[in-house]
Formats: C-alpha cells, structure tokens, sequence
C-alpha cells in the first residue's frame, strides 16, 4: 500500500507539473531537468538547392544592376582653310598632274590651275596632258561647308569636279567618269587626293601616323555619338556609311605614291572623315590660323559643344572645352 500511494503522489506531481507548463517547449525543459537530461540543440532547416540559371546564377537571385554605358563625347577638328594652300603646288596621288590654287583680284575670287594627265583612249597606253581653262586657269566656285569642310566647284566643258579642302592637300571628286577633251583627243580622271610629293612626307612619317592615329579617335567618338543619338531605324544608314567609308579611304590612298611609308593620305582623310561628322552632330568647329599668325601644331582636336540657352531653374551647363595635341596620344 505505501508504494502504490507513493506512484499515485508522483503521478499528480508530474500532471500538476504538465499543467503549468503548457508550451510544449517549456514542458520539454522541465522534463530535461527534472531527470538531468542535457538539453539538445535544435537544428536549423537547410534551404533547398536553388538550380543556376542560363546566366549561371540561381534563379531565384534577383538581377544585378549592370553599369550605365559611358556616353562618348563629340570631337571637332579644325577646319583647314584654302588660304594655307595659295601658291603651293600639288599632284594627284602626289606623282602626276598639277594643281595650284591663287587668289585674283579680290579676296574672294579664287582660280586654279590645273593640268591633268590622262590617255589617248581607254585602250590606248599613250598618255596626253590637258590645262583646264589654258593659261588663265579656271574659277573656283564656293559652295560653303555643308559638310564641314570647305567646298569648291569646278564647271568646264567636259569635267565637272568638287574639290575639299584638307591640311597640305585637296581631295578631288569627279562626276563618276573621266573627263573627255574632244579637242585634245584625251580622256583624264582627275579623282583622287591632290598633295605634296613623297619626297616632301618621308621626313615626317611619324608626324603622319601620330595625325593618323588622332583622326581615326576622333572619327570613331563621332561616329558612336551620332549613334547613340540616332533613331532605331537611323542606326542602320550610318553603320553601312561608316563601312563604306572605310573602304574609300582604302580605294583613294592605295594609289597614293610611298603611301605605306608616310600615312599621309591616311591621315588627311580621316580628317576629313571626323570633320563631317562633327558637322552633323552640331558641333562648333574651328577656323584654321590664317597665315602669319600664332603658330600651333599640326593638328588640334576640340571638344566642344554647342551653347544652348541656360534655364535659371535647371541644372548648370556641363559642357567644357579640351584642346590637346595628337601627339599626347
């Protein structure tokens, strides 16, 4: 009898116990206690594997922020002028031909001389040399800078031509045939890039390539911003320009004389090159030193853009003007 009201004193003892204890947690460490049990840590659940997506991140990741493209700035070179080519003589593809630019009466009348140097026919090997306009020459007519650089016209009987002006040289754009002299039983193209002989360039190879260089930067910063700016359907006509003009640059300095040993022809067109797109994208280009003036080097790049009207209330203008000098490249 004393045992069975010893269990039946223990058993009221532990429901007593469980009562006050509600929680299953604090019912749990009672117990542990009451038989000195050591409590047991619980063991945190592990996430399930998360499969990596195409990217090789999980899939449940969120995306990471990629950083914003960093936006090119337009480049103008300076404008050359025909004043720095008055009185200097020039040759096509710097072998053959002549071409002198002078200055009659006054300041805007301009002529040039130009004696070109073609065939008898085009199956015909015997050469023949036409003077447009005889002795006198013939006028140069200005049609601006629509592209940049300045333009001139020439309109004679039987040849037609633009010539843009470059540094030391000017390009030469025909009608898309040879001109034909009937009188002179001679047929001549006078396409092509009209500039020094190479024994004047080979002296300053490096000058030549260090332009190269500074031209082809410019022209490719010029080239993203008017990207950047065009349109969806835009992009497409001013990609397949820039391709072909890569091939024309080709196509015209190939046969310049000495041209790998120089770059000259390179160089120039590249120029011009980045001169036009600067015209497109509205950026303030500079003149060219008149002669006697300051001196500067071959070459100066700036970036500039235009002034546009200043809102009091909007945030301050960031544009700014850099020069420097292509041999800092």
């Amino acid at each position: 009898m004393p045992g069975i009201m010893r269990r039946l004193r223990l058993f009221l003892l532990l429901t007593a116990a469980s009562a006050a204890f509600a929680p299953a947690a604090q019912a749990q460490n009672f117990f542990e206690r009451l038989f000195g049990i050591a409590p047991s840590r619980p063991v945190a659940p592990q996430p399930a594997p998360v499969a990596p997506g195409p990217d090789g991140f999980g899939a449940g990741e969120p995306p990471r922020a990629r950083p914003a493209p960093i936006q090119a700035r337009p480049v103008s070179l300076r404008v050359p002028s025909e004043e720095a080519l008055l009185g200097k003589e020039l040759k096509q593809n710097g072998s053959s031909g002549s071409l002198r630019i002078e200055r009659v009466g006054g300041r805007s009348d301009l002529r040039a001389r130009i004696t070109l140097v073609g065939r008898r026919s085009a199956q015909s090997v015997e050469t023949c040399s036409v003077a447009l306009g005889g002795s006198d020459g013939v006028p140069l007519v200005s049609q601006g800078r629509g592209e940049g650089l300045q333009r001139f016209s020439i309109d004679e009987a039987g040849c037609s031509l633009t010539l843009d002006i470059l540094d030391e040289s000017v390009l030469v754009k025909g009608a898309g045939e040879s001109c034909l002299f009937q009188a002179a039983q001679c047929q001549a193209d006078a396409s092509g890039l009209w500039g020094p002989e190479p024994n004047q360039l080979l002296g300053r190879a490096r000058e030549y390539e260090s332009i190269r260089a500074s031209a082809d930067k410019a022209a490719r910063e010029n080239y993203k911003v008017l990207v950047q700016r065009a349109r969806p359907e835009g992009v497409r006509p001013i990609v397949a320009e820039q391709a072909a003009f890569s091939s024309e640059r080709e196509t015209t300095c190939r046969g310049y004389a000495r041209e790998p040993q120089h770059s000259f022809c390179n160089a120039r067109f590249s120029e011009g090159r980045a001169i036009t797109l600067a015209q497109r994208l509205g950026v303030a280009v500079a003149a060219a030193a008149q002669p006697g003036g300051p001196t500067q080097g071959p070459t100066r790049v700036r970036v500039r853009e235009q002034v546009q009207p200043r809102d009091p209330y909007g945030i301050p203008p960031t544009n700014e003007l850099v020069e420097r000098n292509p041999f800092d490249d």
